[in-house]
């Protein structure tokens, strides 16, 4: 006599040779499946509700004099007591820069990350965006101390850890530029044009850059708690370049180097900054040169906005950045001549004619050709 495959009771056999051997392990009631399908399963929350102690934080649109509600998420902040630093760390407290605005929407993610997390950021974008800017703005208004370095291809990593020297027949250690910085609570530590440096020194801060990452002096003499520097409470390190870590193939960065993988893995958050909106950069240079006319600033901003839409798009080689901005309203206000103060603060810098002619076509389409 044959017998027949039944599927549904195969299933229903194993189903509860399952369930008998989880409830013999687990020592409980074993799992049901619910008969009902009309009964919904209860769903596992993506995230729970606890929400962290912020007593003493403030709103950060409290700080930003340009603040505009909508415009960014409005994030919660410490602001230290600069007094309670001592000398030494209270020059290292950048002034607030009464002119400056800041990109909201990048300044927002900033400080959101500067206070939530302890990995390393990134601030990546066009040059003379402002990312260091941003940096330091933030570091002004909550009284954090800044520790920027620039880099450069000849840097070597004793120069950022530390080295020893020789004197008088005795040795002595002296900590490099991040085995200081790091040891200061609450700092921002500005590692500006990172990509400049060679990937190895780079390498020597990967275990500083883990989570809860120490920075290991190999060189100094001691023990181990003597070569283990921990960093100090609130300390986040920025990192600021215009090609995010991956090297430059455009040819438009030269002197960056591609950085390890291995690198940039430990960075926890990248930010991309952009140009100030029109209103906005037209306000901080209304500031900056009282004596423009509204007229001026505005024709000079909507040219720059054109040359960067340009660059974007690869026709013109050179970005109008903010301080070609400001230094063609300068020569403007000073020779009285829109024209003359384009030409040495930024046409010079072009070797293709067509360039030139091209920025010059942004200007007569703005300001006319009459002026």
């Amino acid at each position: 006599m044959s017998s027949t495959y039944d599927p549904t009771a195969v299933r229903d056999r194993v189903f509860s040779e399952i369930k008998a051997k989880v409830q013999a392990t687990r020592g409980g009631p074993a799992f049901t499946e619910s008969t009902d399908p009309s009964t919904p399963k209860p769903a596992d929350p993506l995230f729970n509700h606890d929400e962290p102690d912020r007593t003493g934080y403030v709103w950060l649109s409290t700080l930003v004099p340009n603040w505009v509600m909508g415009k960014a998420p409005d994030v919660l902040v410490q602001v230290f007591d600069k007094a309670a630093y001592s000398e030494s760390i209270q020059a290292r407290v950048p002034d607030v820069d009464p002119f400056y605005r800041p990109n909201l929407k990048a300044l927002s993610m900033l400080a959101y990350a500067i206070e939530n997390s302890d990995t390393g950021i990134l601030l990546t974008g066009a040059p003379s965006v402002g990312k260091s800017s941003l940096a330091n703005y933030l570091a002004a208004i909550t009284n954090r101390p800044m520790y920027r370095f620039n880099y450069n291809g000849t840097m070597d990593s004793s120069s950022l850890i530390g080295t020893q020297s020789a004197s008088g027949g005795s040795t002595h250690w002296h900590d490099g530029m991040i085995t200081e910085a790091i040891q200061v609570e609450n700092a921002i530590v500005l590692h500006d044009e990172w990509t400049f440096a060679p990937a190895e020194v780079i390498a020597a801060m990967q275990y500083l850059l883990e989570r809860n990452g120490k920075l290991i002096l190999a060189d100094k003499p001691g023990t181990v708690a003597d070569k283990t520097i921990v960093p100090a409470k609130g300390v986040r390190m920025v990192f600021a370049d215009n090609t995010k870590g991956n090297g430059d193939v455009t040819g438009k960065f030269v002197g960056t180097q591609p950085q390890n993988s291995a690198t940039i893995d430990r960075i926890g958050t990248f930010i991309e900054v952009h140009f100030l909106e029109e209103a906005d950069e037209v306000a901080m240079l209304r500031n900056m040169f009282p004596q423009a006319t509204t007229k001026l600033v505005n024709s000079c901003v909507k040219v720059a906005n054109l040359c960067r839409s340009a660059y974007a798009q690869g026709q013109v080689s050179t970005i109008m950045s903010l301080r070609v901005l400001s230094s063609w309203i300068q020569h403007s206000l000073n020779l009285r001549d829109v024209d003359a103060a384009l030409e040495i603060s930024f046409l010079n810098r072009f070797d293709d004619p067509s360039e030139k002619e091209a920025i010059k076509g942004f200007v007569n389409v703005v300001m006319g050709k009459g002026r």
